[in-house]
């Protein structure tokens, strides 16, 4: 039995600060209970943080929502595409694009590496 190899790339553990500062920020308004409803924006924040995340393992890359994912296997992949604000997208053989959430073309040498070769490096010389 061979073990599977798994990578996940999330946002930073950082970003929880960002919300919990933004739930601090809304204790301000606060003064009745109808108004605690805009906890739910903090609440819904911390949901997207935790969920989102681009998977690589065995099968190909998985782009993970908050409300479902979606993969393109290894053997669909035909490349990445970058877009020019440092989105990067896994384009599969019929032309389709699956944006990888979490990330950016600052971190694709993480994506590239958890690949295992299967994604050629282009910032590789020669």
């Amino acid at each position: 039995m061979t073990a599977t190899r798994r990578t996940v790339l999330k946002h930073s553990a950082l970003a929880y600060l960002i919300v919990a500062f933004t739930a601090l920020c809304c204790t301000a308004v606060v003064h009745s209970a109808l108004l605690a409803l805009i906890y739910l924006a903090p609440l819904a924040a911390a949901v997207y943080v935790a969920r989102t995340a681009t998977v690589v393992d065995d099968q190909g890359v998985h782009a993970r929502a908050v409300l479902g994912s979606q993969m393109v296997g290894w053997h669909e992949l035909a490349g990445l595409r970058l877009d020019r604000s440092g989105t990067v997208y896994a384009v599969d053989s019929s032309g389709g694009q699956l944006r990888l959430p979490c990330v950016r073309s600052t971190r694709l040498e993480a994506l590239i590496a958890a690949a295992n070769g299967r994604i050629p490096d282009p910032t590789a010389a020669g």
